[in-house]
């Protein structure tokens, strides 16, 4: 009888974990940028209308309706020298770190030029940052088949990811000020933050070789030589769907990203209007991710205390009661530093979770419906954020416009109170709402445990079958 360790958790040394981390810290210099400075760029550099801005970031992100899925189907059926993920990180990070650049450059053109250059730049963006993040994702879940070990990378990857969040929100600004005028500030910032990622993805390229499933390894590991995924893409889809505790967190992580897309976008206009003192935004922000980051890490002894569903609830918890503080002291420096430090508390305990909770849906998926399709599930996972990130985009550019916003201009009270009420309602609303969603979420460590066994016996049994055929 040949022994099978389809699920067996990997053995993985620090090198390999940190060099996919690393990966993160540079995308992440783009993702956080998008989701902090692109509506700030475009209206105050640009020269679009908070509503036009909006709308563009809004409708460029539906590409992610075709562009996601059609990764996560391609990726699932790859079978190179290199894996099924890896291929696409060696040559998709160029291009991603170029078109990032152009995407944060003012071009000389009239008002009309510039609005058809941005919506060619973001939509080039979009597609090459799915080819490139769809698979640098997915590539977690071969890491580790292990409930706690996918934590404990989970919260390295976003450890290192929220450098690159910190990087992007202390340094960009005084950086960019350095220069001339904020758009050639812009430009320059962001062709070394481009230079960045492709030194970060190459070092995840080469330090994660022997990582992504390809048919030697599939042998190895359930003694039969398992080919890529070439069901049907109807197929694959109704598994999906058949796949509950993955749409629970697909809903949470909508709600949450665009309560977060929208606190995050006017978080520089919270500083530059409403306390008038704009560079405190890059010693707030230092604070803030200090303070992210050391719960992130602290993740894991959370999540081996009272799992998973409950650090989440823990987490919107705290962020609820954080904001709230926020909202009645925001007049004053030291309740916004005090309860919005608290709110960091909240975010990097939720930070981690989802990075780590999905891949353990990928193991669902294949205990119900018999099908295993990481690329599929991480595009899905992946357009979810990107999604919530243009609907958050959306909706601030038309709260802005609503409240009455003129951009390098002294702000109405109506629309200073509107911008506080961006930064904290939206967000405590998001984090009741999350709460509500996970109390569904009933994948513990413990029915994990027993889901994994039982596909391993699975595995066992037709692997006896084929042996003996």
């Amino acid at each position: 009888m040949i022994k099978v360790n389809h699920l067996s958790t990997k053995k993985l040394n620090t090198g390999q974990v940190f060099s996919y981390g690393a990966g993160n810290l540079g995308l992440n210099l783009f993702f956080a940028s998008i989701s902090t400075y692109l509506l700030y760029f475009y209206t105050d550099n640009f020269g679009l209308t908070a509503v036009a801005a909006g709308n563009l970031m809004f409708l460029v992100q539906l590409i992610n309706l075709v562009i996601n899925p059609l990764m996560g189907v391609l990726i699932d059926r790859t079978n190179s020298r290199w894996g099924k993920f890896r291929p696409y990180i060696l040559f998709g990070c160029i291009p991603l770190a170029v078109i990032g650049i152009l995407t944060f450059t003012v071009p000389p053109l009239d008002a009309s030029g510039k609005l058809v250059y941005a919506y060619i730049t973001y939509i080039l963006f979009n597609i090459t940052y799915a080819i490139v993040n769809v698979p640098y994702s997915s590539l977690l879940a071969d890491m580790s088949n292990d409930y706690h070990m996918r934590s404990r990378i989970s919260s390295i990857k976003v450890s290192l990811g929220q450098a690159g969040g910190l990087i992007v929100s202390v340094a960009t600004l005084p950086l960019v000020h350095l220069f001339a005028n904020e758009a050639n500030g812009f430009q320059v910032i962001y062709s070394i933050f481009g230079l960045i990622l492709i030194l970060t993805l190459m070092t995840t390229f080469f330090g994660t070789k022997g990582l992504g499933q390809t048919a030697s390894d599939n042998k190895a590991q359930t003694g039969y030589a398992k080919k890529p995924n070439n069901l049907p893409i109807t197929s694959t889809l109704k598994a999906l769907i058949k796949n509950k505790y993955l749409l629970l967190l697909l809903v949470y992580i909508v709600v949450n990203m665009v309560s977060l897309a929208t606190k995050n976008a006017v978080a520089v206009y919270f500083f530059k209007y409403n306390v008038g003192q704009p560079n405190l935004f890059s010693l707030y922000s230092l604070v803030g991710f200090g303070i992210l980051i050391l719960f992130v890490l602290l993740n894991p002894i959370f999540v081996k205390k009272i799992g998973k569903r409950n650090v989440g609830i823990l987490s919107q918890s705290i962020v609820i009661v954080a904001l709230g503080g926020f909202y009645l002291f925001h007049d004053s420096l030291i309740g916004v530093f005090v309860f919005g430090g608290l709110s960091y508390v909240g975010f990097g305990l939720a930070t981690p979770l989802l990075w780590s909770m999905l891949p353990d849906t990928i193991e669902y998926g294949e205990w119900k419906t018999g099908i295993r399709s990481e690329g599929t599930i991480y595009a899905a996972f992946i357009f979810a954020q990107l999604f919530a990130q243009a609907i958050g985009a959306k909706v601030s550019g038309a709260i802005l416009g609503a409240i009455g916003y003129v951009p390098n201009a002294v702000q109405t009270p109506t629309a200073l109170h509107g911008i506080v009420m961006m930064q904290t309602v939206i967000p405590i609303v998001g984090a009741v709402i999350g709460i509500l969603i996970l109390m569904f979420y009933k994948l513990d460590h413990q029915t994990f445990s027993r889901i994994v066994e039982e596909i391993k016996e699975r595995n066992e049994k037709k692997a006896d079958e084929i042996q003996v055929s």
